[in-house]
């Protein structure tokens, strides 16, 4: 298992295809800081300010997109790990 606080965007891309658990930061509501995403990682990519960002896709098709800055906590499931 791989862990996910402060992994660089060269980590994500290697997670490319694999199962990720993550909670990360949310702005502008106060009430709901945080928030969840579990699924595939299907890209890593820079958005309008050159932050990178990762597309992780559910199971029942929806995408989340969350700055790897934001990511507070998770894994990642490797070969033998149960989550593949």
């Amino acid at each position: 298992m791989v862990r996910l606080e402060n992994a660089s965007e060269e980590t994500w891309r290697s997670l490319l295809g694999r199962k990720v658990s993550i909670r990360y930061k949310l702005t502008g509501d106060p009430e709901h800081p945080v928030s969840e995403a579990v699924g595939i990682v299907m890209s890593v990519k820079a958005d309008e300010t050159g932050k990178a960002q990762v597309l992780i896709v559910n199971r029942r098709g929806d995408i989340s997109t969350v700055g790897t800055d934001d990511v507070l906590a998770g894994k990642a499931w490797m070969d033998g790990d149960g989550g593949d």
